[in-house]
């Protein structure tokens, strides 16, 4: 059973390893981000650790109004608040399209453009929304890769607001995230994470699902159940997150159009 009451591991083992420098991926080396970006991270979460916790009462209040499937976006205003930009940028990511997230327009990959991107509005129970509906219910969204480069690295999981935006999801405290160079699931997770599912690629459709009550987390490939990724996690305010390191394309999807995985209990039918 995993919690986010311990701190994420170091970089340690990762740094002083003895390993052959092809092997060092196991620790967090390959296709990772640097030591400054975890400590740099860290600092971040501390810095804005008491809003971390606060319930999102105007975002709950705007789906109780209007639904979550008329209120769920990808949140491109963050980035128009200086605390909050990527370093590397002040615009990490567009959304020329409702949904469809273009990480790093116009550039090429390269170190620290680690980034991510999250929905408007969180991933609460139904008692919060509003619902007269009481019971147990999944969250869940999927993305579709459309464009990247073949060494690019992308990620899709849940994270807490504010999150470093250039952390991956999974990387920082109070975040997971399925990532698709290996197919390791983090939690908390600053190395290699730990092994989970197959490997994922440009064409591919990847969903997430969270149920808030259970603290369960689970994660699909074109349709297929990969099973649970965690469970018993301890409760915060979690958004949808879709990460990259490079430029990318890719197409998410909160419900406003069929899912490549039948979900039952899905909570969107209910708010």
């Amino acid at each position: 059973m995993s919690s986010f009451d311990q701190e994420p591991p170091s970089y340690d083992h990762a740094l002083q390893t003895n390993l052959d420098p092809n092997q060092v991926y196991q620790f967090g080396k390959f296709q990772d981000a640097s030591a400054d970006s975890f400590e740099q991270g860290e600092r971040f979460i501390q810095a804005f650790a008491q809003q971390i916790d606060q319930f999102p009462a105007e975002q709950a209040e705007q789906v109780h109004q209007q639904g979550l499937l008329r209120s769920l976006r990808i949140d491109t205003d963050i980035q128009q608040n200086q605390l909050f930009q990527h370093p590397q940028s002040p615009t990490a990511f567009i959304t020329p399209q409702p949904n469809l997230i273009e990480f790093w327009p116009g550039q090429r990959p390269r170190p620290e453009l680690d980034v991510i991107a999250q929905a408007s509005h969180p991933f609460l129970t139904l008692s919060e929304f509003k619902s007269p509906y009481r019971e147990n219910t999944h969250h869940y969204f999927e993305i579709t890769l459309l464009q990247s480069a073949p060494e690019v690295v992308m990620a899709i999981g849940l994270a807490t607001k504010p999150y470093p935006i250039f952390r991956m999801p999974g990387w920082n405290k109070f975040s997971v995230g399925y990532h698709s160079d290996d197919g390791h699931k983090f939690c908390d997770d600053a190395t290699g994470g730990q092994p989970y599912g197959p490997a994922w690629q440009v064409g591919d459709t990847v969903g997430c699902g969270y149920c808030p009550e259970q603290g369960q987390v689970f994660f699909t490939l074109n349709g297929q159940w990969l099973g649970h990724a965690f469970q018993g996690l301890k409760r915060h305010y979690y958004y949808a997150s879709v990460g990259t390191d490079g430029p990318a394309k890719i197409q998410v999807n909160f419900g406003q159009l069929p899912f490549a995985y039948s979900i039952d209990g899905w909570a969107g039918q209910f708010i």
